[in-house]
């Protein structure tokens, strides 16, 4: 008796899963432009930092993770990381990597944009696409005239992307390239002026004859090389010929005048005067502003009281 034995034989078979990488770069030109901003907001360091594209741009499965690729940077700047304008000014930068700084890019150095650390100061941890940014601040604080200041950073690449078949954590097959591209940097610095007016009191008298002149100044300043000129505005009365007036409140008023420094030549917005000197950028401004103030001592003698009025000095440039 011939007895069969049947036996059933599973064949098993173990694929490691692949998944594609579908990595592909590209690279542009770009710009970092800060806000248009006056000098003292550039000397006293309030011009914001500014961030844009570093030219490269990839796509890809979880490209930080793939530690065979690189993105290295090597950035040149025209006038070494200054911006200028038409003359002698300049305003240094500061151009990096990441935002705070740390990563910073000097004259023809090299930051690898996939190393673990940048990619952790970056915040990337498993990303499908990556665009590589930068960073500009300006620094120091420089006394500067006003214009339009500008720079070009020259941004070589030199990758290798993993742009085959991920198996694992292995990569078969990168995308490699040297390729250069250009940031415009620039700033629009406008002109600004300061001024220091301190109050002005003709003290007190029984009678409209005996209060004196009162010779007082304005300080003011105004970006360096700008040319200015300054008034008075004609106070609440809304006219300045040939008085302006304070009022006690009441109804009562008390008539008076501001001169330039002759003393006879009234100062009001439709008489400004010219500054002897231009701007020097000085935040404290120092430069005098002389006036000859004046109670007119034909009029009657109002009642007793207490008179004001408020004028605006008003700087145009």
């Amino acid at each position: 008796m011939l007895t069969l034995i049947r036996m059933s034989l599973a064949l098993l078979g173990f694929l490691c899963a692949a998944s594609p990488a579908y990595a592909g770069c590209s690279t542009s030109s770009s710009q970092l432009v800060f806000a248009t901003s006056t000098s003292y907001d550039v000397r006293t360091a309030a011009v914001a930092q500014v961030a844009g594209s570093a030219g490269l741009s990839c796509t890809g499965s979880t490209l930080s993770l793939l530690g065979g690729s690189t993105a290295k940077a090597t950035v040149t700047s025209a006038n070494g990381f200054k911006l200028v304008a038409g003359g002698s000014d300049t305003l240094p930068y500061l151009v990096s990597a990441d935002s705070g700084g740390t990563q910073a890019f000097t004259q023809g150095s090299t930051i690898d944009y996939m190393s673990p650390t940048l990619l952790s100061l970056l915040g990337i941890g498993s990303a499908s696409n990556f665009n590589a940014p930068i960073y500009a601040k300006l620094v120091g604080g420089p006394n500067v005239a006003a214009g339009v200041y500008t720079d070009t950073l020259t941004v070589s690449w030199n990758y290798s992307i993993c742009s085959g078949v991920q198996v694992g954590s292995v990569c078969v097959g990168y995308e490699a390239n040297r390729v250069t591209t250009t940031i415009q940097v620039s700033i629009t610095v406008s002109k600004d002026c300061r001024i220091s007016a301190p109050s002005l009191s003709f003290g007190s008298a029984p009678l409209v004859t005996q209060f004196q002149p009162v010779t007082q100044s304005v300080l003011v300043d105004c970006t360096k090389g700008a040319t200015y000129k300054v008034a008075f505005t004609s106070g609440r009365s809304g006219s300045a010929r040939p008085w302006r007036t304070m009022t006690d409140g009441s109804g009562r008023s008390l008539q008076y005048n501001l001169y330039q420094s002759d003393g006879t030549t009234i100062w009001d917005e439709s008489n400004p005067k010219p500054s002897a000197s231009t701007g020097t950028g000085d935040t404290n401004p120092a430069q005098i502003q002389t006036y000859v103030a004046r109670i007119n001592s034909t009029q009657t003698t109002p009642a007793a009281g207490s008179y004001s009025d408020q004028l605006v000095v008003v700087v145009s440039f």
